[in-house]
């Protein structure tokens, strides 16, 4: 089914209302998934909305909970205290954006959390702002280490902006080859995946995404290695649980997750102006874009624009969704007296998406 990205977010954010968020925790949680399913990444979209509510309904997370913040000057340490991960990073930018701003330079560690969908978000959240950002995660074992069979770390996804006089240079990244949420929405839509995603459990590369019982890291051993820095700030150095600590979302009813992320926002005015460091942003972009694209590619891009592109694209034509993630959502939306909108793409209405 195709639905228009405005409809979608209503939808969801009224869906999240019945479950005990509160308006615009509802609506925020929302954008975040339906900004991620516009930019293309299904895999952090509404399509994470079952596991959410499954949580809820084992107590291990709280829709009304509210982060608790300690400050000590430029750090942030956040406790989600039962909130979901999107909440708890919303706090970390809107805490680390003005102490940027105060001293130049801010990070925060949040401990205590769950999935926090696109690390990107909050990275293009904080760029917007004037900032230049980077923003990491550990999540739950499901990638093995290079010259290994079993998982040890999770897809600990690495995220970067930088403002433009345009959209951000944006990069999101799962330091595996793929985000296990590419599998699972390749089994939603009973397709193959590409060979280097995933192993099955003897460790064998597989195609077959029912198969998959782990990921590969990305690049081999410059993959591992990413992912393995990211698990100290995200884990180590949150307080957070580290690796095989970590609960998983989908199976792992009996204990919270205790996700950590790491964010750090620079000021960049304390260095340039900043419409000197947009000028001299926009001709890096600039140059990129002059140069000779190799066969078989129309233009070099930089990060970020073809999530952007796609973004613009879905805004004006809606977003396409597997049927069995609509069968899904339209479970949920009947569990909760929250009817999920007509399956018939001439039947939603063209407001527009989330900004």
């Amino acid at each position: 089914m195709i639905i228009d990205g405005g409809r979608l977010h209503a939808w969801a954010a009224a869906l999240l209302e019945t479950w005990g968020y509160r308006p615009d925790d509802a609506a925020y949680l929302a954008e975040t998934l339906v900004d991620a399913n516009l930019r293309g990444v299904d895999s952090h979209g509404v399509i994470r909305l079952p596991a959410y509510r499954a949580r809820i309904d084992a107590g291990l997370v709280v829709p009304g909970s509210t982060p608790v913040v300690e400050r000590s000057g430029a750090v942030v340490r956040i406790d989600a205290a039962g909130a979901p991960g999107q909440l708890a990073a919303r706090t970390a930018v809107e805490e680390i954006d003005g102490l940027s701003s105060e001293l130049g330079i801010a990070t925060a560690a949040v401990r205590g959390s769950t999935h926090f969908g696109t690390a990107g978000f909050y990275a293009r959240a904080l760029a917007r702002r004037g900032k230049v950002a980077i923003v990491v995660s550990n999540s739950e074992p499901i990638v093995v280490p290079f010259g290994g069979r079993d998982a040890l770390l999770g897809t600990n996804p690495f995220a970067f902006a930088a403002p433009t006089s345009g959209d951000p240079v944006s990069l999101d990244m799962a330091t595996s080859t793929s985000a296990m949420g590419k599998v699972l929405l390749a089994q939603a839509k009973g397709t193959e995946i590409p060979g280097d995603w995933g192993v099955d459990a003897q460790g064998v590369p597989t195609t077959d995404p029912d198969a998959v019982t782990a990921l590969l890291p990305a690049g081999g051993p410059k993959g591992y290695g990413l992912g393995f820095l990211i698990e100290v700030l995200g884990g180590v150095l949150t307080g957070a649980a580290v690796a095989g600590d970590i609960g998983n979302m989908y199976t792992d009813f009996n204990k919270p997750q205790d996700v950590g992320h790491w964010m750090m926002a620079i000021d960049v005015t304390r260095f340039i102006p900043l419409d000197d460091f947009v000028a001299r942003m926009d001709g890096l972009v600039d140059a990129a874009h002059a140069t000779a694209p190799a066969p078989g590619f129309a233009q070099v891009l930089v990060p970020g624009e073809p999530e952007e592109a796609t973004r613009r694209s879905r805004l004006a034509s809606g977003i396409e969704l597997p049927d069995a993630t609509a069968d899904e959502l339209t479970a949920l939306g009947d569990a909760s007296g929250t009817p999920f909108p007509a399956t018939d793409p001439a039947a939603t209405d063209q407001a527009g998406g989330v900004a």
